[in-house]
């Protein structure tokens, strides 16, 4: 190769190192952007705000009770109006809105026959332990107790709605079983009177059924008064009212916490949109780290290419100077 052809080519591979360099530099500048990002995502993430799911002891109210003596019943005050405008002794009336919980008994009554066939067809079976056990239609067989007085229960058939009470007194005895949470009981008849006479009799008999529905019933007292207790704590103490036969009534007020069920269910919604929110932010987050991390393992690739090109082109220039300094030493030699 003559001095100026290696010139040339080394002029050309200084030129294409410089590009490599160059971009190699730009390579850098961008994986130091994509850093960046990452950062900024990082501390976007120190700085979300976790959720804490609420704790139900932190959500109690207190309430007012009291026990209403002419009827025994227990009601819970649950909201106090305070009248706008005075009495002429001017004193300020309340409107107080009450609940009581209530059990009542969801009762029915069916035939049940001991003869025939079908859902209602009823069977005794005794076996060597003396116990009876009932089948109807084609139920399984549940066991069967001796004949009690229920009192308590058959005053709940009474007083239910639609229960097709027939013949009930508080003298009553009932065969008593349960399938499940609802328990059925057969009332005692002149003919049947024990399970002796239950196992071997064939005709028709009643079957109720008793299932304790829960409820709250609403009343609200017109024009109370309420009384505040003497030490500074601004609570009342006493209630007075009219009841629903026309009797005043005074009644003594007691305080009692109780779980504040709306607070908590309110509460854990609001921490269950929270959640949504956090996770979806973090998962976005994610997102954008992974596409920053694949962008930047990518210019990573890009960056090794460019080093082993501008190794390449550092090994050909050095060849190429070589070539130059030999031409150089052999020109001088020459004209020496």
């Amino acid at each position: 190769m003559g001095m100026a052809a290696s010139q040339a080519r080394y002029l050309g591979l200084t030129a294409r190192k410089t590009n490599v360099e160059y971009e190699g530099q730009q390579v850098n500048q961008q994986r130091t952007a994509l850093a960046n990002q990452s950062a900024g995502l990082f501390n976007q993430m120190l700085a979300l705000d976790v959720p804490t799911p609420p704790n139900a002891t932190d959500y109690t109210k207190t309430e007012y009770v009291f026990t209403d003596n002419s009827t025994s019943e227990k009601y819970t005050i649950d909201s106090i109006y305070k009248n706008p405008t005075p009495d002429e002794n001017g004193d300020y009336h309340y409107t107080i809105s009450t609940y009581r919980n209530r059990t009542d008994i969801l009762s029915n009554r069916t035939e049940i026959k001991g003869t025939g066939d079908g859902s209602s067809r009823f069977s005794i079976a005794k076996d060597e332990n003396d116990k009876y056990t009932i089948r109807i239609g084609n139920n399984p067989a549940k066991t069967l107790v001796e004949p009690q007085k229920y009192t308590a229960l058959t005053t709940k058939f009474q007083e239910a709605d639609e229960s097709n009470i027939d013949n009930i007194t508080d003298e009553t005895t009932f065969f008593r079983f349960t399938d499940g949470s609802v328990e059925y009981y057969i009332p005692t008849t002149p003919e049947v009177q024990t399970l002796e006479d239950l196992l071997n009799y064939n005709g028709t008999l009643s079957m109720y059924t008793a299932e304790g529905i829960a409820k709250s019933e609403y009343t609200t007292f017109n024009d109370a008064i309420l009384t505040q207790a003497g030490d500074g704590t601004g609570r009342f103490e006493s209630v007075t009212f009219t009841n629903e036969n026309g009797d005043t009534i005074t009644c003594k007020l007691t305080q009692q916490t109780t779980q504040d069920d709306e607070a908590y269910d309110a509460a854990m919604e609001t921490y269950t949109a929270k959640k949504a929110i956090y996770e979806k932010t973090v998962a976005d987050i994610n997102a954008q780290t992974t596409i920053i991390q694949q962008q930047d393992k990518t210019l990573e690739l890009h960056l090794d290419q460019l080093d082993t090109e501008q190794q390449a082109i550092q090994t050909e220039m050095d060849a190429v100077k070589k070539v130059i300094d030999k031409n150089i030493e052999e020109t001088f030699k020459t004209f020496a």
